[in-house]
């Protein structure tokens, strides 16, 4: 006979029940065997046992009624301003994986929250836009400074070189 751990006699008799009606895909035949054995010697009833086998497919159906409601409500959730607020400021830090605010896409997908996951994808697009603009502005705005200066020395040298002889 098969040792198990813990031992199939000091289990509780639920977990016995589960062991039987789980079946060969998540227990071995031998463990089957003993638990219908073990449930006999406790003298736990067919009805019992299916009393239990009815109280666990309730508690099913409950979750999956609670998941239901659950899902349905996530559906119009919306995020607050200040959330929006901080989602578009650091936009950029997000879609790189270096910052996290709440969850992400894909999470929000698959939990059903629909306004929510719209909403961030259009502050992550737009506040990634947002700072690739105000770069391309600072990166423009410093390069026509740039090349105010590096022609305002050209009009010093051409000077010196006049004054000196060397432009005619």
């Amino acid at each position: 006979m098969t040792e198990f751990t813990p031992p199939i006699s000091e289990r509780k008799t639920e977990e016995l029940i589960e062991i039987v009606y789980s079946g060969k895909e998540y227990w071995n035949e031998e463990a089957i065997r003993q638990s219908k054995l073990e449930l006999e010697k406790r003298n736990v009833s067919k009805k019992e046992q299916e009393k239990v086998i009815s109280k666990w497919e309730k508690e099913v159906d409950d979750y999956i009624v609670e998941l239901k409601n659950t899902l349905e409500q996530n559906k119009s959730e919306g995020y607050s301003i200040l959330r929006m607020l901080s989602i578009f400021a650091v936009a950029p830090f997000i879609l790189v994986g270096k910052w996290t605010v709440g969850k992400d896409l894909i999470e929000l997908r698959n939990e059903n929250f629909k306004l929510k996951f719209k909403q961030r994808l259009i502050l992550l697009l737009t506040g990634t836009l947002f700072w690739i603009g105000i770069f391309i502005y600072g990166f423009n705005a410093s390069e026509k400074e740039r090349l105010k200066l590096s022609h305002e020395e050209e009009i010093e040298i051409s000077d010196w070189k006049k004054k000196h002889g060397y432009e005619k």
